[in-house]
């Protein structure tokens, strides 16, 4: 089977030059300008109202919410090196689950203080999930 018409061809390329004017020195010195003066301007400044509702919440609050978080985190990752390790009885998982439990506890009653629309409060949230459950199988004898 032959073609013998083609249609929807793409055009040939023309030279390649640019169609725009090249922009002397001068030129350019004025747009740099313009456009520095519309990025300085107080304009672009976030407002404080909008600021205002992170810089609401003590920053020793935030500092014991991060430590509490790093915390957990570092005990659920040892909690899992030690679930790999075979020569490691179950009875000598007790103390992570303890911990594990304790932050918990100590994530949510942080989560309270917060804003509820605060990413913090969410981080605290998915962390504590996270302890929660691996304290939870641990409990119901899914490591045993």
């Amino acid at each position: 089977m032959k073609i013998h018409d083609m249609q929807g061809t793409q055009p040939a390329e023309t030279s390649g030059k640019k169609t725009s004017k090249p922009v002397s020195g001068a030129e350019f010195k004025s747009m740099l300008e313009a456009q520095l003066q519309a990025v300085s301007s107080p304009g672009a400044v976030t407002p404080a109202s909008q600021v205002a509702a992170t810089s609401q919440v003590p920053v020793s609050l935030r500092v014991e919410s991060l430590s509490v978080v790093e915390a957990t985190i570092n005990n659920l990752e040892s909690f899992g090196t030690a679930l790999q390790n075979l020569d490691v009885d179950s009875r000598s998982l007790e103390p992570f689950v303890e911990t594990l439990e304790e932050e918990t506890s100590s994530m949510l009653r942080l989560k309270e203080q917060l804003p509820a629309d605060d990413p913090l409060s969410e981080l605290l949230d998915q962390v504590a999930s996270v302890s929660y459950s691996e304290a939870a199988k641990y409990r119901r004898g899914d490591y045993q």
